[in-house]
């Protein structure tokens, strides 16, 4: 099984205390060869830090783009990919920064038996949380007065291909690479499905984040504690606003491709836990949960205060990129021992600082 094939002194402490506990032997192998199509305000950076620690313990290497996304929000292309065209085109194990997904492009770069994942969010929640974080950048946002405002007449402040408008209508629908102006057809929409289906094993849900945990961790052969997280990337200073069922409505007209796209796959989700096991699920889910809670009594500092977070007024999709939300950080406690301090650094580790890191480690001299 995957941890009998580990010797004891590549086993953290804290995990050979509770090897009897949190890590039941699998009979299977585990899938080292994942692409994760990170899409936006879906907890993508929080399943970004799993998929980064998860190859840093294993050596594994990753496609790394040359800033912090794929030229996004172009279409993905392997150029965009550091060192892919002057390592001769070898493939990598990892992929998960953001992209604007384009399945030949990924295919030559990712080996034929990569595992291929991504994660959507419902898509009133998501207007809401975009509407907050992407206030300065989407036009569509930046010119209405409210989100009340921008749900009771979209077209007055939408503008079809206005760079960044994307972020305004349709998101998840642009993110898989495709029209996300499309006038809504029940036909086009189960066409798009059925290729999503074709290409990804497995679609999460943020709605569900520890149930898609559970199956993310089965369909890997991953051990508990490589799908054990802190969030990432999460607001910290504003509450969800309350729409009224009449404003849920308007949101899922205006977002009708990314409404029928998460109503499809929140389907065959549930449709995965049945086959998974209910009480069994149960069961997995109280146990991730109190491993987490675990992991955050040990290594977070409870009476710290995030520090408030600069704003960005519009100039791409950047670090720190908010609209009127303070982000959340972590604050590590201050008595942990080397090897805590080494587990609880890699799981607070932020999306920038580590793709910074593992650009570092696969190219030492540039």
């Amino acid at each position: 099984n995957w941890w009998a094939g580990m010797r004891d002194s590549e086993v953290h402490p804290l995990q050979r205390r509770k090897l009897g506990s949190w890590h039941s032997p699998r009979l299977c192998t585990p899938k080292t060869n994942v692409m994760f199509l990170k899409t936006h305000k879906t907890a993508s950076c929080t399943i970004l830090n799993l998929l980064y620690r998860f190859g840093e313990k294993h050596n594994l290497t990753f496609a790394l783009p040359k800033g912090y996304h794929f030229d996004y929000p172009n279409f993905f292309n392997s150029r965009s990919v550091k060192g892919f065209w002057w390592q001769n085109g070898q493939h990598y194990n990892m992929m998960s920064s953001h992209m604007r997904f384009n399945r030949p492009e990924v295919q030559s770069v990712m080996p034929a038996d990569t595992f291929y994942i991504s994660i959507l969010r419902h898509p009133v929640s998501l207007a809401e949380s975009s509407f907050n974080y992407f206030h300065f950048l989407a036009p569509a946002f930046k010119h209405s007065p409210s989100f009340e405002d921008f749900i009771a007449n979209p077209w007055k402040y939408y503008i079809p291909y206005l760079r960044f408008n994307h972020l305004a209508r349709n998101m998840l629908w642009f993110d898989l690479g495709f029209d996300h102006n499309a006038e809504f057809s029940l036909q086009s929409a189960q066409s798009v499905v059925a290729e999503i289906q074709q290409t990804f094993h497995f679609i999460l849900l943020a709605d569900y984040f520890d149930q898609s945990m559970v199956l993310l961790r089965d369909a890997l052969c991953w051990s508990l504690d490589d799908v054990v997280t802190f969030r990432h990337n999460a607001r910290t200073n504003a509450k969800p606003k309350c729409l009224s069922p009449a404003q849920e409505e308007q949101l899922k007209k205006w977002n009708a491709l990314d409404w029928y796209l998460y109503q499809s796959f929140n389907k065959t989700f549930w449709e995965k836990v049945e086959r998974f096991g209910k009480r069994r699920m149960d069961k997995e889910v109280a146990i991730l949960q109190a491993r987490r809670e675990e992991l955050q009594n040990l290594c977070l500092l409870k009476e710290g205060k995030p520090p408030k977070v600069k704003q960005s007024l519009g100039q791409g999709v950047q670090r720190c990129q908010t609209g009127y939300v303070t982000m959340m950080k972590h604050t590590l406690n201050s008595n942990l021992s080397i090897s805590d301090k080494e587990l609880c650094s890699r799981m607070i580790r932020e999306e920038y600082e580590y793709t910074d890191l593992m650009r570092k480690k696969q190219f030492p001299k540039t």
